[in-house]
């Protein structure tokens, strides 16, 4: 693994007028002259969050950031509303990544630091507006409480080229993820860090029905049981979403019970040959230091046609098979453990997105179906 490239405080924060920021900026580089620091940029990323006086800056996560891109950061830190002052603090900073490889020449990243009440940031949207670099993408990453009524959120994403969430830590998921398909209805480009958390799962997944003889047997799967850690369900709803976005099933039927302390949700699809599917999604409660809230532990698809060799069991490698073991069945099945990403870091994750200003219509066919599911009437069994 590559050890991560070192940062050179070029311009350590220093606290700036919002009027004079790019001029702020003109001096460090001006102030450099003929040094090995070069001023470049890629894109503009955007980034709101709420205020923590204890975050470093920059963040650790920023930080990555530089090292990889040369960039822009404008870190817009939400206070609270009603506070005694709702004027806008701002500070310049400038970053370089030193690695072996580039000591003679360093290209660096810009980070403005905006600090204000967010309905400060509405009335100064002209001023972001006018930080981000001309004829370059804008990526937003959104921290904040997902609200599309939100003047700021409308503000900003009218500004970006992509928005950048992580459903892992939506407040409310179902409805969340929902808004997110409003969003890219509306055309506007998203991605979301916890789409990427699932990519173990899929290749494995495509894998082993890579043989001829299993390919043959995917459209006998009629049978999806998946596991998750209690908490979020949008790890597994994504999944349900991609493989059914990928095999032509539609939604038709879902109802959630309670069994056994498990939150169960139940979702039936018809496939394009007019057959049946049945799947269901377990919120299991689990304490465990080795995964998050929402995290897939378990999958298994089967089929009640005892000839297909369809049987696949996936297991997080970390919390173990749990319920898939207990399952049994005849069918011979293929079992295999998922290792977490080998870089499953914030930073690593969003560094990919920041590699797509484009739309990623694999995340939003499978976001369809999950909307689709979620525009379902709740019962509370199905028949």
């Amino acid at each position: 693994m590559d050890q991560p490239a070192a940062v050179l405080p070029l311009q350590t924060p220093k606290d700036v007028s919002i009027e004079d920021i790019e001029q702020e900026l003109n001096k460090i580089w001006s102030s450099k002259g003929e040094s090995v620091a070069a001023r470049a940029a890629t894109f503009t990323l955007v980034v709101y969050e709420s205020l923590d006086d204890a975050l470093l800056l920059p963040s650790p996560t920023v930080e990555a950031i530089a090292t990889q891109n040369p960039c822009r950061v404008i870190d817009l830190r939400a206070k609270r509303e009603g506070a005694t002052d709702d004027a806008i603090e701002a500070q310049v900073a400038a970053y370089c990544p030193v690695t072996r490889e580039q000591r003679s020449s360093l290209v660096c990243c810009e980070y403005i630091t905006l600090k204000a009440p967010e309905s400060a940031f509405v009335r100064a949207c002209s001023t972001v507006a006018s930080l981000l670099i001309p004829n370059l993408p804008t990526f937003l990453w959104w921290q904040g409480n997902l609200d599309l009524n939100s003047l700021l959120f409308q503000k900003l994403v009218a500004l970006s080229n992509r928005v950048i969430v992580d459903s892992r830590g939506f407040v409310n998921p179902e409805e969340d993820l929902q808004e997110i398909h409003l969003l890219i209805s509306e055309g506007h480009h998203c991605g979301d860090l916890n789409w990427r958390r699932l990519l173990p799962w899929q290749e494995l997944t495509a894998q082993a029905f890579d043989p001829p003889d299993r390919r043959e047997s995917l459209s006998w799967i009629d049978q999806v049981t998946i596991d998750y850690r209690a908490g979020n369900p949008c790890q597994a709803l994504l999944f349900l979403g991609w493989l059914a976005s990928r095999l032509g099933w539609t939604p038709t039927e879902r109802a959630q019970t309670w069994e056994h302390d498990y939150e169960i949700d139940r979702i039936r699809f018809q496939t394009q040959a007019g057959g049946e599917v049945r799947a269901e999604l377990a919120a299991v409660p689990l304490v465990s230091e080795m995964s998050q809230a929402g995290d897939l532990i378990g999958l298994r698809l089967t089929s009640s046609n005892q000839e297909a060799d369809a049987c696949t069991v996936l297991c997080s490698e970390t919390t173990g098979c749990m319920r898939m073991e207990a399952m049994g069945g005849a069918q011979r099945c293929v079992v295999r453990q998922v290792a977490p990403l080998e870089q499953e870091s914030l930073e690593t994750l969003l560094a990919a997105e920041l590699q797509r200003p484009g739309p990623n219509y694999l995340y939003e066919e499978t976001l369809g179906v999950v909307a689709q599911i979620l525009k379902l009437k709740k019962s509370g069994a199905l028949g």
